[in-house]
């Protein structure tokens, strides 16, 4: 996501078209983008640490976006 400090033109155009449509109690909009990885592995800590360096140095730029990791466990059957 466009960190709060970085103006999202995007954002601004949606919240106005959402205005438009009748639902003025939307207050803001931002919009970002979301990548989704699939890993295999057992070992969470270190592979939330590996996110968040291949985040700030790949999937980011750290100066003007934020992001965040979600973790979600599927276990596999066989």
């Amino acid at each position: 996501m466009p960190k709060s400090t970085v103006l999202d033109p995007q954002g601004e155009a949606v919240c106005k078209a959402i205005h438009a449509l009748g639902m003025g109690c939307v207050e803001t909009v931002r919009i970002g983008k979301s990548i989704k990885l699939e890993i295999e592995g057992t070992n969470i800590e270190k592979t939330k640490s590996r996110l968040h360096e291949i985040g700030d140095s790949l999937l980011s730029n750290p100066v003007i976006e934020d992001y965040h990791i979600e973790l979600e466990l599927v276990s596999q059957s066989q």
